[in-house]
């Protein structure tokens, strides 16, 4: 089941609290983070004279049902320091189900009783949602920085037609046009990858050109490669001018695939054997451009 959550905060460091929620979201059982709106400041709903919120949309998948998910939620939102003083008073996370499976409950109302009198959540929402049917009232909505798609990662992967990455550690696939096109991609630029990946480098060494960030949370150190232990470490040194690539491997790719703006994928025409595997992403991006070289393609997807 499809649903759409809306997330507010207009206490502490307020970018970081709801990059943070939408982490913690993540992680709950059965369910599946698909995509994530940009991030807008909005003028207090409800209660004048508190600070201004920044808002977002994100769109999950789950097999939960509505109340236990709403469970969830509110676990997070006490997990992050959510008080309940005062209806619709300032508040360091505010999670809400927005859309989705039509409930009505004492607890839960589904699709959210004030979502089309409230701007900012019908604009981060309809971002995400772009067949919603809406009318805006006019209230003050300002797109800011600090989003999780404001770094535009590219994720960028050499699989088999079955989206199979890697075996035992080890490559699929090494093939010269395509170490040829990953290099002209990403020189310059930055790469992110696990420490699985890095020892798949010449000399397990990180790659020269390149600013290296490597995802771990047991490595110490390595020379030539920055290491973060955590997504919300990995945004707070990233550059979100900067083109930002992910390379890997299958961990990788599924922690930040909710945020990626472009998948370019060299599909080599086989099947072969595979124990770690590209995330399916085929109802999220649309294919946009395809290069055939007979046995392999070069395939661009955008969402």
């Amino acid at each position: 089941m499809i649903y759409y959550l809306g997330l507010g905060a207009n206490l502490g460091e307020r970018e970081k609290n709801l990059r943070r929620a939408i982490e913690l979201i993540k992680k709950i059982p059965a369910v599946e983070l698909k995509r994530v709106s940009s991030f807008y400041e909005t003028e207090p709903w409800g209660v004048e004279g508190q600070p201004n919120y920044l808002n977002a949309a994100i769109k999950i998948s789950t097999e939960r049902e509505p109340l236990a998910l709403l469970d969830e939620l509110q676990r997070i939102e006490l997990e992050l320091g959510r008080i309940r003083r005062e209806h619709w008073g300032a508040r360091t996370i505010d999670i809400d189900i927005l859309y989705g499976a039509e409930i009505s409950h004492e607890r839960l109302t589904v699709p959210h009783k004030f979502l089309f009198e409230r701007d900012f959540a019908l604009i981060p929402l309809a971002e995400i949602f772009p067949t919603l049917e809406y009318n805006l009232r006019g209230d003050k909505v300002v797109k800011v920085h600090g989003s999780p798609i404001d770094f535009k990662f590219k994720l960028v992967a050499c699989v088999d037609k079955n989206l199979g990455l890697g075996n035992g550690g080890k490559l699929l696939f090494r093939i010269p046009a395509d170490l040829k096109n990953f290099r002209a991609l990403t020189l310059n630029h930055t790469i992110i990858f696990g420490r699985r990946t890095l020892e798949t480098f010449p000399n397990q060494q990180p790659l020269d050109g390149r600013r290296n960030i490597l995802f771990s949370r047991t490595q110490k150190k390595i020379s030539g490669a920055e290491i973060v232990g955590s997504v919300e470490e990995l945004f707070s040194v990233l550059d979100a001018a900067e083109e930002n690539f992910v390379i890997g491997g299958a961990e990788i790719f599924n922690e930040l695939i909710p945020y990626a703006t472009e998948i370019i994928l060299t599909v080599v025409d086989a099947e072969v054997d595979a124990d770690a595997f590209f995330p399916n992403f085929l109802d999220e991006f649309t294919l946009r451009g395809v290069k055939n070289f007979g046995g392999f393609d070069f395939r661009r997807y955008t969402r």
